[in-house]
């Protein structure tokens, strides 16, 4: 097959590589977008995506999540007490997010992409970056059993935490401390959830620090059930991942209420996941990374969807600017990082600052909780304010000083649609 040129190939087509490639194809930015798989497909995934009003509403595209999401309105939260804290948060006009399977919000959001403009080539697997005189300059690619030359200025890693490709820039974490394990499967007839209510258990201490059993709701008794914790505690643990599922349930009250009548549809997926406490290396001569492929990922929550979405978007807009000047150095595409920067440093910082002082250990944690359900105004309190007053006020941190956290920002960040 004859080479394929292009102004930029976006290597995945998640939800930052698709953004990515939808705000590019906006400017007059020649782009290919490509994918191993043949969509739709399915992604394990906690399904949870808040904080992304703002975009699809810029996708065109808040409708249609909204007709196939489930609203997602509060959080509750348990300890090794199980002890429940509701976190309702204040009225808002529309949903702070939704819980809806990746295999179909995906779809979505890569069909408007497509509607923008770009090109799109599925079962296409990228197995190396094309490197001329120290620069990117394409990928080699498994297409139709055939490999061929895809060619552009600037590739784009959108390739998620498992990239291969991003590991000879430098763009892998490997910290151990910083690596989770996660699994979820799909469960009907469960009791005692609430619509648009996500629940997070922390019942036990091989789950600290920041991991968890997680329920986001998905329509009336069901619900995506996980599990997130620490490659190293599993790995120092007696239990395999899979196995969460049931020693929850037969170990714990609430585990025992959720999952005692609960039944699987379908089959528990694990997968890794490569957390950050800010933004890292996510650029190099003509190459760039984001989402998971950059570790956008938070490494208090695991939450990542959001995050991935502003890093694609911040790496667009520094594109364009690097077009027009026909420069793709290293030193032209450091734009990307101040904009990235801009958008998930807060909530990187934060979350590590949660991960290191509000669930450090069961002890710490349930100190947390009682005090979350002494706050004014509970329970129609946002649960990272309460994270926030817990640090500055209980524990007395500055987060500026230890963190870099500017809590002006507070406002901003902390919107439903930001």
């Amino acid at each position: 097959m004859k080479a394929v040129e292009r102004d930029v190939i976006v290597v995945g087509s998640g939800p930052a590589g698709v953004i990515c490639s939808a705000f590019l194809q906006r400017a007059g930015v020649d782009v290919l977008l490509l994918d191993k798989e043949v969509f739709p497909r399915d992604k394990p995934c906690g399904d949870g995506q808040t904080a992304v009003n703002d975009i699809y509403k810029d996708m065109g595209i808040f409708e249609e999540a909204k007709k196939v999401g489930f609203a997602l309105t509060g959080s509750r939260f348990s300890g090794i007490k199980e002890e429940l804290t509701t976190f309702a948060g204040p009225p808002q006009k529309e949903p702070g997010g939704f819980a809806c399977p990746r295999r179909i919000i995906d779809d979505i959001v890569r069909r408007a992409a497509l509607n923008a403009g770009a090109d799109w080539m599925e079962n296409c697997e990228a197995v190396e970056v094309i490197r001329e005189r120290n620069y990117a300059k394409g990928v080699r690619a498994v297409y139709k059993g055939k490999m061929i030359d895809l060619r552009s200025d600037v590739v784009v890693l959108a390739d998620g935490g498992h990239s291969i490709l991003g590991r000879p820039f430098g763009f892998f974490n490997d910290d151990p401390e910083l690596v989770f394990m996660a699994a979820r499967g799909y469960f009907e007839n469960i009791n005692g959830i609430e619509d648009g209510i996500v629940e997070e258990h922390y019942p036990d201490k091989s789950f600290y620090p920041g991991g968890y059993m997680w329920l986001f709701p998905e329509g009336h008794k069901k619900a995506n059930v996980g599990v997130f914790i620490t490659s190293k505690n599993l790995q120092n643990g007696n239990r395999r991942l899979e196995d969460y599922f049931s020693w929850w349930r037969d170990n714990t009250k609430i585990g025992k209420e959720r999952l005692g009548e609960a039944k699987l549809v379908g089959e528990i997926k694990g997968w890794r996941l490569p957390t950050s406490r800010c933004v890292g290396k996510v650029h190099d001569n003509g190459i760039l990374a984001v989402g998971d492929a950059g570790s956008h990922i938070q490494c208090y929550s695991g939450g990542g969807f959001d995050n991935g979405m502003k890093s694609g978007k911040a790496a667009a807009k520094a594109l364009v600017e690097a077009i027009e000047k026909n420069d793709f150095s290293k030193e032209s595409l450091g734009n990307y990082k101040t904009y990235d920067e801009e958008e998930n440093n807060f909530m990187l910082k934060l979350c590590s600052a949660v991960r290191e002082n509000v669930c450090p250990d069961p002890e710490t944690y349930e100190t947390f909780l009682e005090f979350a359900r002494q706050l004014p105004n509970y329970p129609n309190n946002n649960q990272y304010m309460a994270y926030i007053a817990f640090m500055t006020k209980y524990q007395n941190i500055d987060l500026l000083e230890k963190y870099g956290i500017d809590l002006r920002l507070l406002a901003q960040r902390m919107s439903p649609g930001h």
